[in-house]
């Protein structure tokens, strides 16, 4: 099974933050499937900034909280930058208060009054850096709904990219990805990229086709 992909965030260690952290850590992991840590996550036995390096060099993606311009944040934001990491900029203020060099990224200005909508854009940014990893996938299940429509005289639509790579997601914490030559690869993928895919008559009929093609 593929390791779980990790979000690190940067942000304060501020009693009122401390909250957003563990409700976004809880949602990232459920939604994305990513394992969400943070600089006082690790108990190691080295000092705290080089924890903090050591985090961010395993991370696959940077949520950043500028909120209130911490000297702290901006410095751990700058090794991330410094790795190539990719980095979402998120603040309770207003993006154009953020320091000049920092106003040419994209802000996720939130409040957390209007969590419907910190949640969408989150997901909309995390798919976009993440997302590309189940492109290949998303094609191949395609393909493969294609030959069972064609093959089962059927018609049915795939889901969108969005939603498949949400499923896949859920399938990959609970069995992990199969291999593309293994024989579980297309039973794993067909559900994930049919819009019907509940529906007890096309859960059997894929049964069918799929040990048929075994």
């Amino acid at each position: 099974m593929a390791p779980k992909r990790i979000c690190f965030f940067v942000m304060p260690f501020r009693p009122e933050l401390n909250f957003v952290y563990l409700y976004l850590q809880r949602y990232l992991e459920d939604r994305h499937g990513l394992t969400v840590r943070r600089g006082d996550t690790s108990v190691l036995t080295k000092a705290l900034m080089d924890k903090v390096e050591t985090e961010i060099r395993a991370a696959d993606v940077i949520v950043g909280d500028i909120t209130d311009a911490n000297p702290n944040v901006f410095y751990e934001l700058g090794i991330a930058r410094a790795l190539g990491k990719p980095v979402l900029f998120m603040t309770q203020q207003a993006p154009e208060s953020a320091p000049v060099d920092l106003r040419q990224f994209e802000f996720i200005h939130y409040d957390l009054a209007r969590e419907h909508e910190l949640l969408t854009r989150l997901d909309n940014a995390i798919g976009h850096i993440l997302g590309q990893g189940y492109e290949g996938l998303f094609d191949d299940a395609v393909e493969l709904l294609r030959q069972f429509n064609a093959q089962t005289g059927s018609n049915y639509l795939a889901t969108s990219a969005e939603e498949f790579q949400a499923r896949v997601i859920r399938g990959e914490r609970l069995e992990g990805i199969p291999e593309r030559e293994e024989a579980a690869y297309p039973e794993f993928l067909l559900p994930k990229i049919v819009a019907e895919s509940t529906d007890i008559g096309v859960i059997r009929k894929m049964d069918r086709w799929l040990s048929d093609a075994a």
